[in-house]
């Protein structure tokens, strides 16, 4: 493609609609009478008639680029955060339409999210680069829940959690979220809402994506999702047409079939994508399935050497006969990502590109994988365009492929007509800075009102569906002690959030107490904890039953994903853990954190809840497909969180099942016909906290944000700076309280006297300006007189006039002020004398007289509160003016030329110049040269007050020098780089460490000599004072650590030693017998052995064993077999199953002297090969 300037196609403020002539080919007047006439679709086919053929597949391509980028210097980046030149390049030069965001492109700072869409706009946007200045379509998959992509926003609870609700309001409100965040860092397109049908409960990609497995419901909920989006301008796509949830094989590593008929689609899985259509979504996704029973379309597998049922994408009857045709979608088609396995593993990268073009593709998402590198382009990019070329102008088209250009034009007008739709057109018109829209990021992107909708709609969705005895909601007293359990350690702290809310609620009395055991595996009640926190932080120590013990109530979170998952530990051990609390007579609640499906395993809990969803600290489900290198931890998830705050009584529980609960056949991983809970179904109770009434508090807010400084003195402001900061905090605190839900009427009270107390600490300082003192009749009749003689002049000059009309405003004010006064006639004055020339001298003269004369009047004999150097330059400016208006071979330029410099003094008098602001700074900054911030920002600082105290000490100093002082050393201030030291890993390390010193028994003593001297130097090194010194000690305390091994437990060892001792060996042969006492001798040693490890007890218990399954009876028919063990229960699991001999043998002297030699030999052996290793 050429790289020519980008004259023929702009955007559309700078084309069509601003009637440039050298665009269309048609007059200005033309276009600007026409504009106001033309609709979007009519204005898309105007640009589309100028446009090229490969302008025209550039807008039908979607790149991603979220596998890094190598660059042809060989650098490189793990994640593409930021735009660079290359990827620049490319956007620009080959004209493409859109590009698709993933976690790894987002930043948690939302500033950096801007940085890239803005350079990604810019590059599209670029007239030197390509054909044409098109904006880009930027989208991402933001569905909320469990498939988000903004890290540092707001994540939501997720779709079935909305449908959960029975209320499709709260979609409207996540999908205002959800625009508004999107919008903020400059996506314009979501690919969401999740229109499938959850018909098939262990569809293994849609699951808790869907609103519903009812497709009326589902339905109701895609429109409100919609509705919600809509309504911050960002496009939306229900997806994946014509249904993906009746599936059991994901797309992104298969092909699916569903057997369903046409009929049968219209009935279930179509309804909310008609419904979508209704609402006006922009797009519709299309989904990788075959559906061989609703048609019978057939298409050729170059890969597969095979005819098939074509998957949706590549269908022509199911894009262009049944989503245009029969439901009427007039939109934009966009594909799903066109390197899932269900194409990619049928078709080439071109061909099945191709192929979903023809079928009725308008967007081809993801068309190849992920770009990272400028060879990408050669390879991937080139090649592809290059075939659609040759498929649109060959009559053979490309391997037999052939596309029509009166389809590629109707298809970019519905993308074109989409970006109108959506004011994308209108990005070159957004002319706010980078900065500015920054800042409009930073305040929207997981903004507190964000959060908290998010919280309530959360906790509208958690459905109780068992609650014997009315245990829910807890009622907690001073002795309660509550023991949250997951699986995970991600969930600690969402346990923690849930509690403390519930503090400030007031609903935890004093007294009350909590603690968290995770369990990554299968772990029974007599077993260590795998993990486990006090509620001081702190690790607990101990076994799971001891931690059952010590518990009131337990609330233990399950949380699977599939149906198989009921089979094993993540619900296994819930079970134990809720039955033996049950059988001591405890509360016992289990939560279903993930797919609902689970709510059917806890029969014995005294209450059940479902909260649909969690996200994990690695990649989600869509994120680990498609060759991406993401490692992203998506947002923080409120489920877990807002369904433990129902348990607690901070909500009440509302939510009703959005699926029917379908019975699992045990260790099948499938489900039955039968229903265990139906669709609708949910216990209700209310909240235990009453609403607080935060009427006073809203009525100080707005008190205190209608406080307006200006009306105070500026010195009486710059000495409350200290108090107005702390206004401010606590102001931002209180704006935070009236958002926040449930909270106590004592916490609201304590917020509105800690604002109140702090705007009359402000108050105390403030003092209100002085208004100006009346002018005297004198300086009125001056300012009239000079008025009649500038009238008298009859003068046309616009600024003469402005003066004039200016001093005429101030003689017609009631009480006009002295300033005003002096202001207007000295303006006056000097317009008056700009208009004089050489040939009108004697006016001139007398001009400046005047003007001396109302100095001498009205001027300086007002002037005690006014500095003297002010004053004394003011006087000799008079006292020049009046030599020149006295020397009558004065020129003109003489004249006024004094009277510039007597106007200037005269006006720099009046500047109200007040150092209290720059006095009370500059202590204030002396106060920070000796804090711990760099010496770099130390240094600047330092330099600031120099100058400040220049100025300070400068008795003639202006207004603007005060000003620029006071502004130069605020901006040191806030400069300053603090020296933060992380020492979170070393205290992390240091606990660890310090419980192994009080276990140090417990391990090899070679491993762990010289440990409490390491752990006191790191301990010394808490105190370090930079951080490579605390790096280093934690670096070291750490390797220790690792360092150290555990002593072997030998009572395995012993038992069968002695076992093999009991044994009558003359019962046995002699070759037999040798062979257990050269095991024996051999491995004794062991047992008195400090450095033995696990794996040698493991060997020598193993090789004892095995000699003793060895022996052989000198005769077999007189022996009857022993089936025994020979180790107890409580040994180790590698060390169990020790049998009893099934033989014995008899052995002479001869036969034990000479086992007892290779004993002794291979006793040596272990001991030189330990010596040496």
């Amino acid at each position: 493609m050429k790289n020519t300037k980008k004259g023929r196609i702009a955007s559309l403020g700078l084309a069509l609609f601003m009637g440039v002539s050298s665009v269309f080919g048609t007059s200005v007047s033309a276009v600007s009478a026409q504009e106001s006439e033309l609709s979007n679709e009519e204005k898309a086919r105007e640009i589309v008639s100028q446009m090229s053929l490969e302008e025209k597949i550039g807008q039908k391509l979607m790149l991603s680029f979220r596998s890094g980028w190598t660059m042809r210097d060989g650098t490189s980046v793990s994640a593409v955060t930021r735009i660079n030149d290359e990827i620049y390049d490319i956007i620009g030069t080959y004209d493409i339409g859109s590009v698709i965001l993933f976690a790894a492109n987002f930043d948690a700072d939302a500033t950096v999210n801007v940085e890239l869409t803005d350079g990604l706009q810019r590059a599209a946007m670029d007239e030197s680069l390509g054909e044409n200045s098109i904006p880009l379509m930027i989208g991402a998959d933001q569905e909320g829940g469990i498939v988000y992509r903004l890290t540092g926003g707001t994540a939501l609870p997720g779709n079935m959690a909305l449908g959960a609700t029975d209320d499709t309001q709260n979609a409207v409100m996540a999908g205002e979220i959800i625009g508004s965040e999107l919008s903020a860092v400059g996506v314009n397109a979501n690919f969401g809402p999740v229109a499938d049908v959850n018909n098939n409960a262990n569809n293994p990609v849609i699951g808790l994506r869907s609103f519903s497995s009812d497709p009326q419901i589902a339905a109701e909920f895609t429109q409100a999702y919609i509705e919600g989006v809509h309504s911050q301008n960002v496009a939306t796509t229900a997806k994946h047409f014509p249904g993906h949830g009746n599936v059991t094989t994901d797309s992104h590593t298969g092909l699916p079939s569903i057997g369903s008929t046409l009929d049968e689609l219209r009935q279930v899985e179509l309804v909310p994508f008609q419904a979508a259509i209704d609402a006006g979504t922009d797009m519709i996704m299309t989904a990788h399935i075959q559906f061989p029973n609703a048609f019978s379309e057939t298409i050729y597998s170059d890969l597969q050497d095979e005819w098939i049922s074509p998957p949706a994408t590549m269908s022509r009857a199911i894009l262009t006969d049944l989503l245009r045709g029969e439901m009427g979608f007039d939109g934009v088609i966009v594909t799903d990502s066109m390197t899932m396995d269900a194409v990619a593993n049928y078709f080439d990268v071109n061909e099945r590109n191709l192929l979903a073009v023809q079928a009725g593709v308008d967007i081809l998402d993801i068309p190849f994988n992920d770009m990272s590198s400028w060879a990408d382009m050669e390879n991937k990019l080139i090649p592809l365009i290059d075939a659609f070329v040759q498929a649109y102008t060959e009559e053979d088209g490309y391997n037999g492929i052939t596309l029509s250009q009166d389809e590629l034009d109707e298809s970019v007008t519905r993308i074109l007509k989409m970006k109108l739709d959506r004011g994308i057109m209108d990005l070159s018109e957004d002319y706010r800075t980078l900065e500015e829209k920054q800042a409009a990021a930073a305040a929207t992107i997981g903004s507190v009102e964000h959060r908290e909708t998010e919280r309530l709609i959360a906790a509208n969705a958690v459905t109780v569906v068992k609650n014997d005895n009315a245990v829910l909601p807890l009622k907690l007293d001073e002795n309660s002690r509550v023991l949250f359990a997951s699986t995970y350690s991600r969930n600690n702290n969402r346990f923690v959030l849930a509690w403390e809310r519930a503090k400030q609620a007031g609903l935890i009395p004093e007294g009350a107490d909590y603690k968290i055991l995770q369990h990554y595996n299968w772990t029974g009640l007599g077993d260590q904890v795998n993990s486990a926190i006090n509620s001081d932080g702190t690790n607990f120590s101990g076994t799971n039953q001891d931690l059952l013990d010590w518990c009131t109530v337990l609330v233990h979170a399950s949380e699977i994903s599939s149906a198989s998952n009921i089979d094993g530990y993540r619900v296994a051990c819930p079970q134990l853990f809720i039955n033996y609390c049950e059988g001591q007579g405890k509360e016992t609640v289990a939560i279903s954190l993930n797919q609902p499906y689970d709510v059917q395993a806890f029969s014995e809990a005294d209450a059940i809840v479902a909260v649909y969803g969690t996200t994990s600290a690695g990649v989600d489900i869509t994120e680990s497909f498609g060759g991406g290198t993401v490692s992203a931890t998506a947002a923080f998830s409120p489920n877990l969180t807002a369904g433990v705050e129902v348990i607690l009584g901070t909500f009440g529980a509302s939510g009703k099942l959005p699926v029917d609960i379908p019975r699992y056949i045990s260790g099948t991983g499938t489900y039955s016909d039968e229903i265990v809970y139906q669709l609708g179904y949910g216990l209700t109770y209310d909240s235990l906290v009453s609403d607080p009434d935060k009427s006073s508090l809203q009525t100080l807010v707005d008190q205190v944000n209608a406080l307006d400084l200006n009306a105070y003195t500026p010195e009486s402001v710059a000495a409350a700076e200290t108090q107005i900061n702390t206004m401010n905090e606590a102001l931002t605190d209180a704006n935070n309280t009236l958002l926040t839900h449930k909270l106590a009427q004592s916490v609201v009270d304590a917020m509105t006297t800690e604002l109140q107390d702090s705007y009359d600490a402000v108050m105390a300082v403030l003092e209100a300006q002085q208004t100006d003192t009346a002018a005297s009749e004198a300086a009125l009749q001056a300012l009239q007189n000079m008025v009649d003689k500038a009238n008298a002049l009859g003068s046309e000059d616009e600024t003469l006039n402005a003066a004039i009309a200016n001093a005429q405003a101030v003689l017609d004010k009631d009480a006009p002020t002295a300033t005003e006064v002096v202001t207007a006639l000295l303006d006056l004055s000097e317009a008056m004398q700009a208009l004089n020339t050489e040939e009108n001298e004697d006016a001139l003269r007398a001009d400046v007289q005047a003007t001396i004369d109302f100095i001498n009047a009205n001027i300086l004999t007002n002037v005690d509160n006014v500095r003297p150097g002010k004053v004394d330059a003011l006087k000799a400016a008079v006292e020049v003016a009046q030599t020149v208006v006295d020397d009558p071979e004065a020129t003109a330029d003489e004249l006024k030329a004094a009277n510039e410099a007597m106007t200037k003094a005269a006006q720099e008098l009046w500047e109200i110049v007040t150092k209290a602001e720059l006095e009370a700074l500059i202590e204030s900054a002396n106060g920070y040269l000796d804090g711990d911030y760099t010496a770099e920002s130390i240094a600047i600082l330092q330099d600031a007050i120099t100058n400040a105290q220049a100025v300070a000490d400068n008795d003639d100093a202006t207004t603007n020098e005060v000003t620029e002082a006071i502004t130069n050393l605020a901006n040191a201030i806030a400069g300053l780089e603090k020296i933060t030291l992380d020492t979170s890993a070393l205290e992390h390390e240091i606990a660890l460490v310090t419980e192994m010193v009080a276990n140090i028994d417990d391990y090899v003593p070679s491993t762990v000599e010289g440990l409490a001297d390491k752990l006191a130097a790191a301990q010394a090194a808490m105190n370090a004072t930079t951080q490579d010194e605390i790096d280093a000690a934690t670096a070291t305390l750490r390797e220790a650590r690792l360092n150290a091994r555990t002593k072997a437990d030998v009572s395995a060892l012993e038992e069968i030693i002695a076992y093999a001792n009991t044994l009558s060996l003359s019962d046995y042969t002699e070759r037999s017998v040798m062979t257990l006492n050269v095991a024996i001798a051999k491995n004794e040693a062991l047992l008195t052995d400090p450095e033995v490890t696990p794996a040698q007890v493991d060997e020598a218990v193993a090789e004892i064993q095995k000699a003793i399954d060895g022996l052989v009876p000198v005769s077999v028919e007189s022996v009857t077999p022993d089936t025994g063990n020979a180790i107890t229960d409580n040994a180790a699991s590698s060390q169990s199953t020790t049998a009893v001999p099934t033989n014995t043998a008899a052995s002479d002297t001869s036969s034990m002297m000479f086992a007892l030699m290779i004993a002794a030999g291979a006793a040596a052996c272990t001991v030189y090969r330990r010596k040496r290793s």
